[in-house]
């Protein structure tokens, strides 16, 4: 008569079981590790980009600060030809020597000399998801106020740049370009021939276009430089905060 053991049979299937119970552990605790060394790799590229792109728009900004100063240069010296220029004609003053002074400074009024910004990283940063890639909240959102004005300068800048045009074909019909002479480069000699007179002394039109002038001139004065003054300041700011944070140097 055949006997069964039900004890053995128990104890096979206990240990079958612990055997799973012990598979699963190993296999849970493997994909667990895993998924935590997967997960910090990609957060140490992250931040290899970041540190990567932080170096890279820390380096334009140094740039954009030095545009910024140049453009500023360039603007104060044209508010003063600008106003030298308005003053004669509200004036009325037709002599000889002011009309060849105010020859002379028509050729540096209405130049145009916008804010040219290097935008090579803010492009690469809003194409790899706007400043998702920024860990520290602060320099995010100071980059976010840097571009804002940076985008409010640009524009205001080519809004200038306009009334610069209009002025410009105005004194088409004012100033006979017959009467500039040595326009070469770097010659220091005079560039308005001696004689110079005007196209016109209709003076409904020399205060029109003294008129245009002087709003560029507040233009410049009153908006265009403030707006260089805060965006230099924010980048300034913002570049020493980069220096802090991910140790900059120049």
């Amino acid at each position: 008569m055949e006997v069964h053991h039900s004890h053995h049979h128990a104890g096979h299937a206990k240990k079958k079981f612990q055997e799973y119970i012990t598979e699963f552990l190993m296999l849970f605790a493997a994909v667990t590790l895993g998924f935590f060394a997967e997960n910090k790799r990609e957060h140490y590229v992250e931040r290899e980009r970041e540190h990567h792109y932080m170096q890279s728009f820390y380096e334009d900004l140094k740039r954009d600060t030095t545009e910024m100063a140049s453009v500023r240069r360039h603007y104060i010296n044209q508010i003063a030809k600008l106003d030298t220029t308005t003053q004669v004609i509200f004036a009325g003053r037709v002599d000889q020597k002011s009309v060849e002074n105010i020859y002379d400074l028509n050729l540096g009024t209405l130049g145009n000399r916008g804010v040219k910004l290097i935008e090579r990283t803010s492009a690469q940063l809003k194409n790899a998801g706007g400043l998702r890639l920024v860990e520290d909240q602060k320099i995010s959102d100071q980059i976010a106020v840097y571009w804002y004005w940076a985008s409010y300068m640009q524009a205001y800048g080519e809004s200038t740049e306009e009334l610069k045009i209009r002025a410009r074909e105005m004194s088409y019909e004012i100033f006979n370009s017959a009467y500039y002479q040595n326009m070469e480069r770097g010659n220091n000699s005079s560039k308005v021939k001696s004689g110079a007179i005007l196209m016109t002394n209709d003076n409904t039109k020399l205060i029109e276009y003294a008129n245009r002038l002087t709003h560029i001139k507040n233009s410049l004065k009153n908006v265009a430089i403030p707006i260089i003054d805060t965006s230099t300041k924010i980048a300034v700011g913002l570049m020493k905060e980069l220096e802090l944070k991910y140790h900059l140097k120049d």
